[in-house]
């Protein structure tokens, strides 16, 4: 690879070799149907030792089973499909269902129990027709459901004034929830030939997600087959081949759960999204992995920091070759899991937008320095640069924003032409929102985050969306969501509170209505407040406008210790 380094600006120039046999993801499916028919494609653990697995010819199948049956429902191409199930094979079939009958898939999750989210994602996705729906814990997701719409049927007909475009609702796993819905099992059945299969693009859009911010309504971001394709094809290391078993915990609505496997052809293995929670999860996980051979591990830091707690402990013949992170700033103590955890650790730095833009792969922790995210990937016509806030490269190893420029980048933020156009510019340049900066030799550094977002455990909270929710809590007159800093996660949260005037509303008072305010029960998805501080008064700048910055440094100085 050559690099030409112009103060802090970075471009690759190699030549375009990335030449994929795939067009599509339907092509991966249909490829490795053929070539590993029997071969276990995914496989369910649950808690219980029960195992369930999917193999390659199965998962094509049946996914095709559910394409024809979305299309005879009335699916149209490119109308997206929203699914709301948890990691299950069911799941799988949904997904790429969608794409086989090109349609867009999306995975939607419910934060808060009145549906507000859901409602306005919905708004924002406009051509959604079709929703597929587990009832969730304790019926929380159908609960929530049955607040929106108005009718529905068992031939899967809905109708709803408030989510107006959705036409069908399909419910998988309601053998215990009384409601006659269309069974998502039914669909898996049809294997009608007369169903003509759409032709598919790699220009199409193939899935849309949402950014992981933990709350309120994201924006969402839409790919193309050919980027998904010309990214994981670049080979970011040797261990993506088949040969490498790998176990990922993550929710396959998230962009690192989907869809590295299914590009790759590697054996992927999860914990079940339907079976009762382990007591000791991480405990669960070293042995699953254990018993599975995983020679490939996928874990956010605060997995890995667990893991790395429990090293000495580790069987003799531990089966894990490499680890693999990203979504947070990494430090030493984090890639400390070379040795005994696993041989290599591999930094990812990227976002949903753009997948991934550079690597570290570590084989010695004292050759890595705190927050590096190594060199950038060789995808032909990858731009890196830095630049202040008058959009100016700045000088080597000054810090800054980062802008990326690729063709393995996000197509737009979807029906949101505004949004899309304040983010990535006419000529191709993606504004991250990252701080970092470049060094002499093209070294790559991820600092924070240039607007108030916060990054903890992996995921991007909007702390003004969670603030707007809270702030309508009783007793609250005012609330402001700071970071603290944190060796796991990076961050946590902290939040500020000036309570209403002769109410004397208690810390734990507001956890417990925060916590029941979240639909998200297990946690995947929000991130809520560790530390709660009480003012009678919001520092102010010398304009009288709120101080975050103050805030946050009271935060720290009165909680870092603690942690």
């Amino acid at each position: 690879m050559a690099n030409d380094l112009i103060d802090s600006y970075v471009k690759i120039i190699v030549e375009d070799d990335i030449h994929s046999e795939f067009l599509t993801i339907v092509d991966c499916l249909k490829h490795y149907a053929n070539t590993q028919s029997e071969t276990e494609a995914f496989v369910f653990v649950s808690t219980d030792g029960s195992r369930q697995s999917v193999t390659w010819s199965e998962l094509y199948n049946k996914s095709k089973a559910v394409a024809k049956s979305f299309m005879r429902l009335g699916v149209r191409k490119m109308e997206v499909i929203a699914i709301n199930i948890r990691n299950s094979p069911e799941w799988l079939y949904a997904n790429f269902g969608a794409i086989i009958a090109g349609a867009i898939p999306i995975s939607v999750s419910f934060t808060y129990v009145d549906g507000s989210d859901l409602v306005a994602l919905m708004e924002k996705l406009q051509t959604c027709s079709l929703l597929v729906i587990d009832p969730g814990l304790l019926n929380v997701n159908w609960d929530i459901i049955t607040r929106i719409i108005d009718t529905y049927g068992e031939n899967g007909t809905v109708k709803s004034v408030q989510i107006p475009y959705l036409r069908y609702l399909i419910g998988f796993s309601f053998d215990d929830v009384d409601a006659h819905v269309l069974k998502f099992d039914d669909l898996i059945q049809d294997i009608d030939s007369d169903i003509c299969l759409p032709s598919l693009s790699s220009k199409d859009t193939v899935s849309l997600f949402q950014t992981s911010g933990s709350t309120g309504v994201p924006k969402v971001v839409a790919h193309t087959h050919e980027t998904f394709l010309k990214g994981i094809t670049a080979k970011l290391v040797e261990y993506m081949d088949p040969k490498y078993k790998q176990f990922n915990d993550r929710p396959f609505a998230w962009i690192a759960g989907y869809p590295l496997s299914i590009i790759t052809g590697q054996t992927r293995v999860v914990i079940s999204g339907f079976c009762k929670p382990p007591d000791d999860r991480v405990s669960f996980m070293i042995d699953l992995i254990q018993r599975e051979r995983c020679s490939s591990v996928f874990a956010l830091p605060p997995l890995m920091h667990e893991i790395i707690k429990r090293q000495n402990d580790l069987p003799s013949d531990w089966p894990v070759t490499i680890i693999m992170s990203g979504g947070q700033p990494m430090t030493k103590s984090i890639v400390s899991c070379v040795g005994k955890c696993c041989k290599c650790f591999l930094c990812m730095y990227g976002s949903t937008e753009v997948v991934c833009l550079a690597k570290n792969l570590v084989t010695d922790p004292e050759d890595f320095t705190e927050y590096s995210c190594g060199k950038p990937i060789q995808y032909p016509g990858l731009e890196i640069k830095i630049v202040n806030d008058d959009g100016k490269i700045v000088p080597v190893n000054e810090r800054g924003e980062i802008y990326c420029r690729s063709p393995v980048m996000f197509k737009e933020y979807f029906n949101d032409p505004v949004k899309t156009k304040a983010f990535k510019s006419d000529d191709g340049w993606f504004r991250t929102d990252d701080i970092g900066r470049l060094t002499e030799c093209g070294e790559l550094f991820v600092e924070g985050r240039k607007s108030n977002m916060i990054l903890s455990g992996g995921f991007n909270v909007a702390p003004e969306i969670l603030e707007q929710v809270m702030k309508n809590f009783p007793g609250v007159e005012s609330i402001v969501i700071v970071p603290v800093p944190d060796d796991i996660y990076f961050q946590v949260l902290c939040a500020c509170v000036v309570k209403k005037a002769g109410n004397d509303v208690t810390e734990e008072e507001l956890r417990k209505v925060c916590s029941n305010y979240h639909a998200d029960k297990p946690g995947l998805f929000t991130v809520l407040p560790k530390f709660y501080l009480f003012f009678e008064k919001f520092p102010e700048t010398s304009t009288g406008k709120l101080n975050r910055r103050e805030l946050e440094k009271i935060a720290t100085q009165r909680f870092k210790s603690t942690l």
